[in-house]
């Protein structure tokens, strides 16, 4: 029988990448969203009006409910009891299994918010399974594109550090394994086929676009004073700091094995992100 999965942030970058994964393998999926009348989600797909900051909306999304996959809007500063309170509303509802969309490298950071929400999550009873993904391909669309499409440049402080960017479709399908198949206890660190600078996703994009896009390496100060001006909030300001001190310092470098060993796919490369996306730039 098939499971029932409720999607949160069902139509963000990763949420919407795992509603297509999971309607690709026969789920029933519940997709949450604020607005169910401006979702534009597949047929087939049950969207429910669902708000972080209304808990009266929790019950009846998760009624029926097997399988959460559960992601929250970034840089809230109530993010762990926010979870917390996620994780009590679906035990009560009867959900079986949780997968927590988390980050990678959040097992070296016990104060971190997604690190603290995995503890409780293990700590409930339930099944579960953490996805720990690197910085994701899209970034360069959704955050980084503008300047990509205006100055054919990339403004950031990473140095020469490389990174094993993964795309959300590859997310998608991790996230699908983990909510339908049997799997339980793990956590894996999500990252592409390969560990890029931002030298080296510069000149694939300027080989894809057929026109010059730079990488351009900015103070860590020049960034704050970016992130200030696009009144970005103090926690955003520090949590990206923090990112692009991981990137210098050469800890975002490494692969990890387990997208392939869990769904037996590689994984898409950055330059064929780049061909897919062309418009975007």
């Amino acid at each position: 029988m098939s499971r029932t999965v409720l999607v949160l942030t069902a139509t963000g970058t990763t949420g919407r990448a795992t509603v297509d994964a999971l309607l690709a393998r026969g789920a029933v999926v519940r997709a949450a969203t604020r607005d169910p009348s401006t979702a534009r989600l597949p047929a087939g797909v049950e969207v429910v009006r669902f708000a972080y900051d209304d808990t009266s909306t929790w019950a009846p999304a998760l009624a029926g409910v097997d399988a959460l996959y559960l992601a929250l809007p970034p840089f809230r500063t109530d993010e762990v009891e926010l979870g917390e309170g996620l994780i009590a509303a679906a035990k009560a509802a009867g959900v079986r299994r949780i997968v927590k969309l988390s980050a990678a490298g959040v097992e070296n950071n016990p104060g971190s918010g997604h690190r603290r929400m995995e503890l409780a999550i293990e700590a409930s009873g339930l099944e579960w399974v953490h996805l720990r993904p690197s910085f994701f391909h899209e970034n360069f669309v959704e955050f980084y594109g503008a300047t990509i499409k205006g100055d054919g440049a990339i403004y950031l402080p990473a140095g020469a550090g490389k990174t094993g960017f993964v795309g959300a479709v590859d997310i998608g399908a991790a996230a699908a394994e983990a909510l339908l198949g049997a799997r339980t206890g793990e956590a894996w660190t999500l990252t592409g086929p390969e560990s890029l600078d931002h030298a080296e996703v510069a000149a694939i994009l300027t080989r894809t676009l057929g026109r010059e896009v730079r990488y351009v390496d900015i103070p860590p100060e020049a960034h704050v004073e970016g992130m200030k001006a696009w009144g970005m909030p103090p926690l955003a300001i520090e949590t990206m700091s923090g990112l692009y001190g991981f990137v210098r310092a050469g800890w975002t470098a490494s692969l990890s094995g387990d997208l392939e060993r869990v769904t037996g796919r590689k994984g898409q490369g950055f330059e064929e992100f780049a061909r897919l996306n062309v418009g975007a730039w």
